[in-house]
């Protein structure tokens, strides 16, 4: 009995460790808050997992210098580069599911939209800046801009996409980008 005690113990650690690498997408420390879900998800049909990771003060305190203020890394099966109206969209579906928005109602005021502009490329990694015009039913349960960066690399050797966005209300100018600017995607996110 206490063997096969040990076995399934070992087994739950194999397993918990196993899987964590393909969750830790971003390159953060614990003190960030995480959370992780598989695609197809919040109404996209793409293959794969989202790490989602919040800053350890002020997300969610309109006061805060971090208010609203997060990263978000997608490890998808996509063989392909994205482009700027491909990103459009999938912005304007993840915060339409985020706000719970009834996209078939034409008077729903939480309804998104973006603008999403290429910025530069380098090798693999195409780098892109926006808006998304969103609704905070978390908080404030009003209209905002979030300020987007997003980093897209293409990985031709397991043929899948990996984004990074970086998220602000802030001016690309403000010192909460100091931050968000640093933030990277962990080493060997294309090899698995």
């Amino acid at each position: 009995m206490k063997k096969l005690l040990i076995v399934i113990l070992l087994l739950c650690t194999v397993f918990t460790f196993g899987q964590k690498n393909e969750f830790n997408l971003i390159k953060l420390d614990s003190t960030w808050g995480q959370e992780v879900l598989r695609f197809p998800a919040r109404n996209m049909d793409y293959i794969g997992v989202g790490d989602i990771r919040f800053p350890p003060k002020g997300w969610i305190n309109p006061e805060h210098t971090f208010f609203w203020s997060y990263t978000y890394a997608w490890s998808i099966n996509v063989n392909r580069k994205i482009p700027e109206s491909e990103l459009e969209i999938d912005l304007v579906k993840y915060f339409n599911s985020l706000n719970k928005v009834d996209v078939t109602d034409k008077t729903n005021s939480r309804k998104a939209s973006a603008t999403i502009t290429k910025v530069k490329k380098k090798k693999s990694t195409s780098f892109y800046e926006g808006k998304v015009y969103t609704y905070d039913r978390f908080a404030t349960n009003k209209r905002f801009t979030l300020n987007v960066k997003i980093k897209s690399r293409f990985c031709k050797k397991t043929q899948k996409t990996v984004l990074l966005f970086t998220f602000s209300p802030k001016e690309f100018t403000h010192k909460v980008w100091q931050t968000l600017n640093k933030i990277e995607l962990e080493k060997g996110v294309c090899k698995n």
